[in-house]
């Protein structure tokens, strides 16, 4: 086998880009080397289809790709793993190209599966299907990189699956039940990491809070933070630890005796809220209530008022009338959120919200998701002006030729623009590095900042 050229494209989640990155590294290794989109010979899609539009994205670059004629197309990911054979109907009548179907566990081999294939490439049959039965999987693979490239922040996969079976959610059927990745192979990756710069620990999973409830014995959570600062504490460096996600269900007394201690911990907490409606809460299986959500958010505000509170709403769920949606209004208003992820409304076939009757009209969805977004901005905008003047941890991400000036992320997630001094204004050495920033303005969405130091 002569050396051939890949492309790797991700869509979806956190998760979805450490899987990538892995995908990559094992290819590398094989012998594989990368290239564009338009001059590889291998083309490689880790889908996801959270959303219809997500789905529809998916069906598009596969179409896309086969008008390019490469040797191999794989399909991997939730889309592969959920609609296996949708997906084969999307290679009809094509000869050129060999065609393959990978799911979930097949993700991680896809570097032996390639390799396979083009030994025995006259043998194997176009489109060839391999997806095996991801509720049946019971362990969490760890996924150890040794590099993360084109990031800053290092993201660490330490879980697997969910189970909350959410009444609008297919992602329980294309990652199969919560699994775990023992401690010590999380602690191995962020020793890794730490090795080679990173100075962001960004705990990611598909259902971060359900870490541990599967390993024997059963862990919780804060078990994890706890090692993993003291861990971190040893090398006797200055660090940020991020959660990607947590659920307001999962916030108990030792998370926040957890935060309150932390020396490394972001202030930026991401709790989807998906509604401020009690009904459609219930509709939609998310077993909570509208005031644990905002009393909850209320005791994070305590301890952190200068975090960024994140969360997923979604506008137009089945039977939302005027009155949820303005529950769902007020209850951003008045609580301490400041960032937001609107979706409208997306049908996602064979979950209990598709039998749902009375649909929300699109223009209404529309109308609402303005108002939401309006709402929204106007709070994030009174948000970054309190932080004017405020001294901060922040992350360098990549030095910007068009400002002429260095990006950085924030502890509390605000996008920052610097100068840092005249010698290393441009040393790309400096990207992961983390340093303390002042706020002096703001500019539409983000701070412009003063460089104080490197930490």
């Amino acid at each position: 086998m002569g050396v051939k050229n890949v492309f790797v494209k991700t869509l979806g989640c956190k998760v979805n880009q450490v899987e990538s990155a892995y995908i990559v590294e094992k290819l590398a290794e094989a012998g594989f080397s990368f290239s564009s989109e338009d001059s590889s010979k291998i083309l490689i899609l880790n889908s996801c289809i959270v959303t219809s539009k997500a789905e529809a994205e998916t069906r598009k670059i596969i179409k896309k790709w086969l008008k390019l004629n490469p040797e191999v197309i794989i399909l991997t990911g939730c889309y592969a793993q959920k609609f296996s054979k949708e997906a084969t109907k999307l290679f009809k009548n094509n000869e050129k190209t060999l065609f393959l179907v990978l799911g979930q566990k097949e993700k991680l081999k896809i570097a032996e599966i390639l390799k396979n294939t083009l030994n025995k490439k006259e043998e194997i049959s176009s489109p060839f299907v391999l997806v095996e039965d991801i509720s049946e999987e019971k362990t969490c693979p760890p996924v150890i990189l040794n590099q993360f490239f084109a990031h800053s922040r290092a993201f660490v996969k330490v879980q697997d699956g969910c189970d909350n079976f959410c009444s609008y959610c297919i992602v329980p059927y294309t990652r199969g039940r919560p699994r775990s990745v023992p401690l010590e192979f999380i602690l191995k990756q962020i020793e890794i990491f730490v090795e080679k710069g990173y100075r962001e620990i960004v705990l990611t999973g598909i259902h971060l809070g359900k870490w541990g409830i599967d390993l024997n014995p059963p862990q919780r959570l804060t078990t994890l933070l706890i090692e993993t600062e003291k861990f971190l504490s040893s090398f006797n460096k200055e660090f940020s630890i991020r959660l990607s996600s947590i659920e307001v269900n999962e916030i108990d007394e030792a998370f926040f005796e957890f935060i309150k201690n932390s020396k490394f911990i972001a202030p930026h907490f991401h709790i989807p809220l998906q509604s401020g409606s009690n009904k459609i809460l219930k509709l939609m299986n998310r077993n909570y209530t509208r005031e644990k959500y905002l009393e909850t958010l209320e005791k994070l505000y305590e301890i952190y008022p200068y975090a960024t509170f994140g969360a997923d709403v979604i506008v137009g769920f089945p039977g939302e009338d005027e009155k949820d949606f303005r529950d769902t209004y007020e209850l951003v208003k008045v609580s301490p959120l400041n960032w937001l992820h609107i979706f409208p409304y997306s049908e996602r076939p064979g979950t209990p919200a598709e039998k749902l009757n009375f649909k929300v009209p699109q223009k209404e969805i529309e109308e609402r998701k303005k108002l939401l977004k309006d709402l929204i901005e106007e709070k994030r905008k009174r948000f970054l002006e309190k932080e004017l003047g405020k001294i901060r941890k922040a992350v360098l991400e990549s030095f910007d030729r068009n400002k002429l000036m260095w990006k950085a992320l924030s502890e509390n997630y605000i996008t920052t623009y610097l100068t840092l001094d005249k010698n290393s204004n441009r040393d790309e050495k400096l990207k992961r590095a983390l340093i303390k920033v002042k706020f002096l303005k703001r500019e539409d969405d983000y701070l412009v900042g003063n460089f104080l130091k490197l930490l």
